[in-house]
């Protein structure tokens, strides 16, 4: 019992003076600096043909801010009657604008902020309170003419979707923030407040680039030969 006693001491003494010297332990190890997303626009300089074949796709045209450029429907003043509700596209002061029917049933205007998507059809985002955009449900037929597109349709052309039904555009399914951003944004964080219903989100890029399918670029960008990105994840 005192030999087993005596070897105890030592052992812990032996511990406790290898614990003070520090010049003799080996070196920690640092912890490698996790990764964040960057922007897809960081690719670019390096990645010149993966980023001409990204551009104009329908990852590159998943989301963009309604312009001359992006929107391709008709806002000219054309209408379309649905449910008995007639709504009515137009331009004012270089924005895009629809007359329809609001989340009580009466004729509202609002204006169209974003689009969705390109081909075959194209959607277009409204801003209403508490930071939701909601997706309407007249979309465009973006096919040719000759296909039976150029035209305005309804989403739901067999039922009667009024201002009461879930489907409606100003209702929960038709919301970006909750059902369609994560598929059509990069990193999307959807930041909504349970306790005030607002919402407040955001995105590393509008569309789907590059850090959607490989990752958070950071570290790449910092040093490009030794934090090579992987292939794009399916």
């Amino acid at each position: 019992m005192r030999q087993r006693q005596a070897f105890t001491i030592a052992a812990v003494a032996s511990l406790l003076t290898g614990c003070g010297q520090n010049a003799e332990s080996p070196a920690e190890t640092a912890l490698p600096v996790a990764a964040t997303f960057v922007g897809g626009q960081q690719c670019a300089a390096c990645h010149r043909e993966a980023t001409n074949a990204w551009q104009n796709s329908h990852h590159d045209l998943a989301m963009r801010s309604a312009n001359a450029t992006s929107v391709t429907g008709d806002f000219s003043g054309s209408t379309f009657n649905y449910n008995g509700i007639v709504s009515e596209f137009f331009e004012r002061n270089d924005e895009y604008w629809v007359r329809t029917d609001g989340p009580d049933g009466a004729l509202e205007e609002y204006r169209v902020t974003h689009t969705f998507g390109a081909e075959p059809l194209q959607q277009y985002l409204v801003e209403l309170s508490a930071g939701r955009l909601q997706a309407l449900s007249i979309a465009w037929d973006s096919r040719q003419a000759a296909a039976g597109g150029q035209r305005w349709f309804h989403l739901y052309p067999d039922e009667s979707v009024d201002h009461a039904d879930p489907l409606h555009w100003t209702g929960i399914f038709q919301n970006w923030n909750g059902t369609c951003a994560e598929c059509h944004s990069t990193d999307l964080r959807k930041n909504f407040d349970r306790v005030s219903g607002q919402y407040n989100t955001a995105y590393a890029s509008q569309n789907v680039d590059c850090e959607a399918c490989h990752g958070p670029g950071s570290l790449h960008v910092a040093a490009p030969t030794a934090a090579a990105l992987g292939p794009a994840r399916d």
